[in-house]
């Protein structure tokens, strides 16, 4: 019922005590795994499989384990499962670097692994247990890719059903040496007899045996049953079925034969669970005492406390054997749905459901869809409404619930047509009826901005008149609306507000990823905003998080890595910005609007280097930027502001002065309309670029915005021969962006601005340092970027009106050595003074 959490994911069981050391079993595997690259184990439910490999595994110096879960049919889960399964060993041995956390693309990685076992010298092995949960189309993802080519030092041992040897024809053809099976896995006449050693009364090993044809699921039972079945099976699950019911469970105290049909309804649990479940205070306790009797319970040492694990088909025979008692199955649902309400809502509403109380499952879905649909669990609400609406299809919000998850999972035309279907189910009973989930619903579905407005709108007043305990995801709700208002793009404080106090809620809950993902919201909406110190320090919280996973593919999922994007960009920085972008584009491919964001910015970026290659690459990344407006967001107007960047770039300033008059009208894209007034400026068309920039009223006070107006008001004053009234407006420019730390409008590109800035230098600024990094910055592959960095300091320096002497005191450097310097910086850049070497930068 619940799915393995972090504490068994990526442990193997511990060693029972009524296991026997089967050295066959463990030689066939390590004779498979020394000589394959890739081994199987697989064989029918029953056959001690993960035990066999757990046994192997406790003699090997390395070993990666995953257990997959029923969710690890979607790629992205399964490759950050591997990942994370590598990083805990990682962890533990300290024999291999740690891969990113954050991986979640299957080809991204691959080459990270890849890249990573370049320099592992030891051998290491990954365990997948339960890979048959990775579904019939594994060979597509990560652990097919791992399987068709794997890194020399990395062994794959897959553990799970027969349909592993379905999906894998073409392997066990050409290395059938690579596969362990029943034949190997079941138990001879002299392991029967080594399991009976000890036992006082019980059938002869042979009657075992015979019986049982060394199945070993079968064998244990029979062994804890101490009889012969009363008649004969047709097949194995109904010989499960019977056995388990007429003889194992009689077998034992009538407490622990009740707390056994009562505890396996959840088929992974704690001590705190049990006694939850089965009402008895010594619930911990009994699990212990089931691990000893051999009851198909495997325990894992979790960091806090041990969590226990049911067999699963045995978990089955006795759920199945529960359900003859309907309303006790019924009590035991409801009751471990009560205790995982808050930890574990999805299990909650399974367990509700199971019970046959659809209200209750309803309410906890309605309860906690936006925190999850936000979080990292999208597929998994999808999953479950798809489920519910089975039971009752014209549940107007459990389709609505449906309808945000597949929006955050990328199926936005999907998400639109249940959205409709959900408020013309609504309509039919009270069309003046607006229940909270379509209000939020709204939210994630709206691409209009009229539509954004008055959702948004909708949802302040109803987090205003509602009891705040029927929101119980508040700081989710917060961040939603502040994606929200970035969409409508309206106030750009407004996103700061909301993103501030869902990071302050997060911090408060005690949630360390939550408020990883908050305060990685909040950078994003400082950039946003132009505040992008504010936005460094918030970063700085992301970083400090750094042993918190934080699955890309989460609604917003890449909004930390954007806003140092961002950052890197408007502090000039531009190979660390395509570099940053590059990332987003690696790894958030599952978010349209984050891989088109960062297409646009690596192609601004690109643009500012110069580098005709580089724009080549970002021209064809620009080709998949969306043709049409979604989300409220004008994708076309972010895509010919790219390509009019690029081929400015390339010296194609007519074809890019006609693109940007094309998109002039963009007064809610504030980065767009600085970008694109950026291409009237350099080429020399003063005041169209400051009208353009002027109509970016509600953003006025960005400083990014701020920065650009103002520079192009002053260059257009020098242009008119106003140069007091320049430099004057020049220093208010140069005080609002130092203070941000914006040098990107005073890059190699802009002509007339460092121009300006030269001036400025000798007619008397606070700001001579900040001028100085500015102009010394250049062009990749210019002559600057053959200076050591102390030459460049000096460089640096040398734009400023300070004299050599003074230099040499801010540099803390003698003077002798501050002249030889700039003698090696004339000779590399091929002049023979100062004022010519200064003049390099314009």
């Amino acid at each position: 019922m619940t799915r393995p959490g972090p504490e068994v994911r990526f442990r193997a069981p511990s060693r029972r005590p009524d296991v026997i050391r089967r050295t066959r079993v463990t030689s066939a595997i390590t004779r498979a795994v020394e000589l394959n690259p890739v081994t199987v184990i697989s064989a029918p439910s029953g056959f001690g499989k993960t035990l066999a490999v757990a046994e192997w595994a406790s003699d090997e110096d390395e070993v990666a384990w995953l257990a997959l879960n029923s969710y690890d049919s979607d790629p992205s889960r399964l490759a950050q499962g591997v990942i994370d399964a590598l990083n805990v060993s990682a962890d533990r041995a300290g024999r291999m670097p740690p891969f990113p956390r954050d991986l979640d693309d299957p080809a991204h990685a691959y080459q990270e692994i890849c890249r990573v076992f370049g320099d592992v010298k030891s051998t290491i092995h990954l365990v997948v247990d339960d890979a048959h949960r990775a579904g019939e189309d594994w060979r597509r993802g990560l652990l097919g890719m791992l399987a068709e080519q794997a890194p020399d030092q990395l062994r794959i041992v897959l553990v799970g059903t027969t349909l592993l040897e379905v999906t894998s024809s073409r392997q066990r053809l050409m290395s059938p040496g690579s596969f362990v099976g029943a034949d190997v896995l079941s138990f001879t006449a002299p392991e029967v007899g080594q399991l009976q050693e000890g036992e006082a009364h019980g059938l002869a090993a042979d009657s075992i045996l015979e019986e049982t044809r060394g199945w070993p699921i079968a064998v244990r039972l029979m062994m804890i049953g101490g009889r012969r079945p009363d008649s004969d099976a047709a097949i194995a699950s109904a010989f499960l079925g019977d056995y388990v019911r007429e003889h194992v469970l009689d077998a034992l105290p009538a407490d622990i034969a009740r707390f056994v049909l009562d505890a396996s309804v959840c088929l992974e649990i704690t001590g705190d669970l049990a006694t939850a479940v089965t009402g008895d205070p010594h619930a911990p306790e009994l699990l212990d005492t089931c691990v000893m009797l051999g009851l198909f319970l495997d325990k894992f040492e979790g960091p806090h406390c041990p969590v226990y694990r049911w067999h699963a088909a045995f978990a089955r025979q006795c759920s199945d054997i529960l359900r003859s008692d309907p309303q006790r199955a019924a009590a035991c649902h409801r009751r471990a749905a009560a205790h995982l309400e808050d930890s574990d809502p999805i299990a909650a509403i399974t367990h509700s459901l199971s019970a046959g109380d659809y209200g209750r499952a309803r309410f906890t879905l309605l309860n906690h869809w936006v925190g999850l649909v936000v979080g990292s669990s999208a597929a998994e609400v999808e999953r479950t409404a798809t489920d519910m609406l089975r039971r009752h299809p014209d549940d107007a919000e459990v389709l609505l619930v449906r309808a945000g998850a597949s929006d955050v999972l990328g199926d936005h035309h999907v998400a639109r047509q249940l959205f409709h279907r959900a408020r013309g189910l609504i309509d039919q009973v009270d069309p003046t009826r607006a229940p909270a989930v379509l209000q939020l619903a709204r939210l994630f579905i709206a691409d209009e901005r009229d539509q954004l407005a008055e959702a948004s709108a909708d949802v302040r007043r109803m987090l205003l008149h509602a009891d705040s305990t029927a929101l119980s995801d508040r700081a989710a709700i917060n961040y939603l609306m502040g994606w929200t208002e970035i969409r409508y793009r309206g106030d750009p404080t407004i996103p700061v507000e909301y993103f501030a106090a869902a990071a302050r809620e997060a911090q408060s809950s005690g949630d360390e990823e939550l408020s990883k993902r908050a305060f990685g919201h909040l950078a994003f909406g400082q950039t946003w905003a132009g505040q992008l110190r504010a936005a460094r320090v918030s970063l700085a919280e992301v970083d400090d998080a750094d042993d918190v996973r934080l699955p890309w593919s989460t609604y917003a999922g890449g909004s930390a890595a954007a806003a140092a994007g961002y950052v890197a960009y408007w502090s000039g920085e531009v190979d660390d910005a395509i570099s940053i972008f590059g990332t987003v584009l690696l790894n958030g491919r599952a978010d349209r609007s984050f891989t088109s964001i960062a297409r646009m910015m690596i192609a601004y970026a690109a643009a500012e280097t110069g580098d005709v290659a580089a724009c080549r690459r970002a021209a064809i990344g620009v080709q998949e930027i969306p043709l049409e407006v979604e989300h409220g967001i004008s994708w076309p107007t972010f895509r010919e502001s790219a390509i009019s960047l690029l081929e400015e770039a390339v010296g194609r300033s007519d074809r890019a002065l006609q693109l940007a008059k094309r998109n002039v009208q963009c007064q809610d894209l504030p980065i767009v309309c600085v970008a694109l007034a950026g291409v009237f400026r350099r080429a020399g068309e003063y005041a169209t670029a400051l009208e353009m920039l002027r109509g970016l009223r509600t953003f006025a006070d960005v400083s990014y915005v701020k920065v650009a107006t103002m520079t192009t008001a002053a260059v257009l004053r020098r242009h008119a021969g106003h140069h007091e009234a320049a430099h004057e407006l020049c220093e208010t420019v140069l005080a609002v962006a130092s203070a941000e730390n914006i040098r990107l409008p005073f890059g190699p590109r802009e002509i007339a601005v460092r121009k300006l800035l030269h001036e400025h230098v000798h007619f008397g600024t606070q700001f001579e340092d900040f001028i100085g990094s500015c102009l010394a910055v250049e062009v990749s592959g210019s002559l600057v970027d053959s200076l050591s960095e102390r030459e460049h300091d000096v460089y640096q320096q040398l734009q400023t009106a300070r004299t050599l002497p003074e230099i040499a005191k801010v540099l803390q450097l003698s003077i002798n050595t501050v002249k030889t310097h700039q003698r090696s910086i004339y000779r590399k850049l091929g002049v023979s003074s100062r004022r010519d070497a200064v003049q390099t930068t314009v």
